[in-house]
């Protein structure tokens, strides 16, 4: 009896070993600016420097005013792990093969490059803390030292909110998606610091590691991931207490657009994962009612604001550290976030309100700070525009172009378009985003033909209420060939490479960690998803009972290295090392 172990070496770093032409040498990488990379989860563009008075967000407004602010920056796919996955490995997520929440990149393209990995690979001390990729993926080789996470809680709810959660628990019934997966409270508003709050740790956190990287001669790119104002809506209470919730604007078109399809305005599916949520209709059967509307944009505005103060925080300890001026600080939100527009609620649409982020980059030495562009760009641009900003050569890998040119001249061409994907069973949304037109047609994810189409024109609905979609054959004839070109129709494949073969006999295998640091096991099942992980430290022996064909990923959370183990048969113990050495 034996097992074969299949090892896929993506990616190993033998410390002391020759690193080869892609790393830069010491005195290279001294030269560099650093990066602050500041991610924020379901930030829309709805922020006094993007126009909205009635939102407070003097923080974010003062890095508006002292860098560049892209008034029309897209993500690829309106939902947070396919977005982050695109945007970090610069690659659509049709080419990525990661649409959806389920998948972790690694398994649909298990060789990409990351952003902070390709940095790592020039010299650059790369470290992630909070929500950068999806939760809980955060990509250890992506990092130089292991991902942190603040300890504090995000929800606060108090005995009286467990209570409800609990009590509404209870009608639930068994066939219904959320028997034993009920959250709490959609909002709270907790009677705490700052400091308290996981985003505020969060934030504590970062100030510390900067004070420490300023030490360093080697260039950082610091990503901190927030989490607000992402669901449940629990910032502090003194943030609620800066609005008045009767004064607030309410959403101007609480209705979705005319001629559209019903797939064309989600479901929103999210609001009702929430104990005092789970009767919110759909868009197209119903309404919540004032009351409700009021105290959903409330609790979201409070929670901007929140964060715009941690925001403020990071830009005054860049200050007081003396790191301003040789550091690129960019803001970016995964996606937009519907608040009653279009009668809906969330994410997870090709519309615009969902689609366009806020995306601000402050590079001390660029020409036009404190203007903005409303040059078109897609979230998958950053990672060569760092690259460029940076002076490191752009990967031949990424399918985004480099934006840094408009950080010097905000009126220069860029590509004049985005693409945008949603993936709703059983179809495909594709949208496409000139200047003036934004089309999508949503086709079978069986064979590719189209059932539904969408064409919204800009100059005169900006808001997306009218469906033109067969009123304007030409242009219509010409968006349909520009997809073509990007967005080829196919047939979706919803299970990635990396998988488990199912029907092999039981088991038995002992994972020995000989590697120098702790290491994350994760089962990738039959279906492809990442399931039950547990971590072993370092001299650790760990029985398992598995099967022969299971796939096993393995990464050091010191990020020197990791394989994809594939059990063959028998009952050895397998050695977890770099081989690389």
């Amino acid at each position: 009896m034996y097992v074969r172990l299949i090892r896929h070496m993506l990616f190993a770093i033998a410390w002391g070993a020759p690193l080869g032409p892609a790393f830069a040498c010491a005195a290279e990488s001294a030269e560099r600016p650093n990066v602050l990379l500041i991610c924020i989860d379901d930030l829309r563009p709805e922020l006094k420097c993007y126009g909205a008075d009635h939102i407070l967000s003097p923080n974010i407004d003062r890095l508006a005013e002292s860098g560049v602010a892209f008034d029309r920056c897209y993500v690829q796919v309106a939902v947070c792990n396919p977005s982050r996955a695109s945007t970090f490995t610069g690659i659509r997520p049709d080419r990525l093969g990661c649409w959806t929440l389920h998948f972790h990149f690694r398994e649909t393209m298990p060789d990409a490059v990351t952003l902070p990995q390709y940095f790592r690979q020039h010299g650059y001390t790369c470290e992630g803390m909070g929500k950068i990729f999806h939760n809980p993926w955060q990509d250890p080789r992506s990092w130089s030292r292991e991902h942190r996470w603040p300890s504090a809680e995000l929800t606060h709810y108090n005995p009286e909110q467990k209570a409800f959660r609990a009590k509404v628990a209870q009608t639930i019934e068994e066939d219904d998606w959320r028997y034993n997966n009920l959250r709490g409270v959609i909002a709270n508003a907790p009677d705490i610091a700052d400091v308290e709050h996981l985003d505020g740790e969060l934030t504590e956190m970062a100030v510390d590691r900067l004070k420490e990287l300023s030490q360093s001669e080697q260039p950082f790119l610091l990503a901190v991931g927030y989490i607000q104002p992402h669901l449940p809506w629990c910032p502090p209470k003194r943030w609620w207490d800066k609005y008045d919730r009767e004064s607030l604007p309410l959403a101007p078109n609480p209705y979705p657009p005319k001629n559209s399809p019903e797939v064309s305005v989600g479901t929103n599916y999210e609001m009702t994962h929430y104990a005092d949520a789970i009767n919110v209709p759909k868009p197209h059967e119903g309404s919540v009612d004032e009351a409700d509307a009021r105290r959903y944009r409330h609790a979201y505005f409070a929670s901007v604001s929140f964060i715009d103060a941690q925001v403020g925080k990071l830009l005054d300890a860049l200050d007081q550290e003396q790191l301003t001026d040789n550091t690129i600080v960019v803001l970016w939100s995964d996606h937009g976030w519907k608040l009653g527009e279009h009668n809906a609620w969330g994410k997870m649409t090709n519309l615009e309100i969902d689609t366009r982020i806020p995306l601000i980059i402050r590079d001390p030495q660029a020409k036009s700070n404190g203007q903005r562009t409303n040059r078109i760009v897609e979230s998958l641009d950053l990672f060569p525009t760092l690259c460029d900003l940076a002076g490191l050569p752009v990967p031949d890998f990424v399918d985004g172009k480099s934006a840094a040119h408009l950080l010097d001249d905000p009126t220069a061409t860029h590509t004049g378009v985005a693409y945008s994907q949603y993936l709703w069973q059983p179809l495909m949304g594709n949208g496409i985003r000139t200047d003036r037109w934004h089309y999508v047609q949503w086709r079978d994810t069986n064979d590719a033909t189209i059932k539904h189409q969408e064409l919204y024109d800009h100059e005169n609905d900006p808001q997306e209420n009218v469906n033109v979609f067969g009123k304007h054959p030409e242009v219509e004839a010409d968006l349909q060939a520009r997809f073509q070109k990007v967005l080829v129709p196919h047939k979706i494949v919803l299970r990635p490479r990396i998988h488990s073969t199912q029907g092999g006999k039981r088991t038995n295998v002992v994972f020995e960690n000989s590697h120098g640091g702790n290491v994350r096991i994760t089962w990738i099942d039959p279906a492809g998803r990442r399931r039950n992980r547990f971590d072993i430290s370092p001299g650790e022996k760990r029985p398992i009972n598995t099967f022969v064909g299971h796939v096993f990923s393995v990464e050091s959370l010191d990020g020197r290295y990791h394989e994809l183990i594939t059990i063959d048969q028998g009952s050895e113990t397998i050695p977890l090392r770099n081989l690389a050495k």
